[in-house]
């Protein structure tokens, strides 16, 4: 074989490595997100995908669909179409920006332990209600238990606004929520702000919310420029385990730090 078809052969077989090892897997998640990796294996509820910023599992709960390298598109979960709604614009009125950053808040029961597994984030104004987000989706993240991790993903969370308060559905982003909402003009001035994150101890068709965690700081809100307090979690030393009985631990441990821009 000559030097140039020897060259050429090389050049070509390169090119074939190269189309084989650009093969991906593409993961639209539930809040429109993208994951492009490799699929190296499905177990527990999650998948294992290799990325370029290394192995990450990727929960199954969160996956919308899955586009295989070989074009075939996988339905995971169904998500429902939602139309955003617009916060009304109110004349002198408060316009509330809430944002969430760091880790989810999460709960665990044993199975059959629990009545119902929803998890409310309420926030507050002088302890008046402004805005309740409520997630009764579980994930299937522990083997043997109840999970639920509080999402903000389209058609995991129900919205209820306080009176007088219009809202937007929630901005998703990776490791970023952004809550909007508009409120009358009589909420302007020093407030106490307060987020809690609530587990109820009754059925889901008359709930009894109890507060597991929740963080408390004044804020001054004006009526001329939006109002805007950040929301930074941490995952503290919560922990779902123990010998023979496995239990919540360290809830308390949570870390809410709440700040104004």
């Amino acid at each position: 074989m000559r030097a140039r078809d020897v060259r050429c052969a090389f050049a070509l077989l390169a090119l074939i490595l190269a189309a084989s090892e650009g093969r991906a897997d593409v993961y639209v998640m539930t809040d429109g997100d993208r994951i492009t990796g490799k699929t190296l294996s499905e177990a527990s509820g999650f998948y294992k995908v290799d990325t370029p910023y290394g192995r990450i599992a990727v929960p199954r709960g969160r996956v919308a669909r899955v586009i295989h390298d070989n074009g075939h598109e996988e339905i995971v979960n169904a998500v429902a179409t939602v139309r955003p709604t617009p916060a009304a614009t109110v004349s002198g009125g408060v316009h509330l920006v809430v944002v969430v950053t760091g880790a989810s808040f999460w709960q665990a029961w044993r199975e059959g332990e629990v009545v119902d597994p929803s998890l409310r984030m309420q926030i507050s104004l002088d302890e008046g209600p402004v805005a309740s987000y409520v997630d009764n989706k579980t994930d299937p993240e522990i083997s043997g238990a109840t999970v639920n991790a509080f999402s903000f993903a389209a058609g995991d969370t129900a919205f209820s606004p306080g009176p007088g308060v219009r809202g937007e559905p929630p901005e998703t982003r990776p490791g970023r929520i952004t809550l909007k909402m508009d409120l009358p003009a009589e909420m302007a001035g020093e407030r106490r702000f307060r987020l809690a994150y609530q587990s109820n101890d009754g059925p889901a068709a008359t709930p009894a919310w109890r507060d597991l965690v929740d963080s408390l700081i004044h804020v001054t809100l004006k009526t001329e420029t939006p109002s805007i307090v950040e929301i930074k979690q941490g995952q503290g030393k919560m922990e779902f385990s123990g010998f023979g009985k496995k239990k919540m631990k360290g809830v308390e441990t949570f870390l809410i730090e709440a700040k104004t821009q």
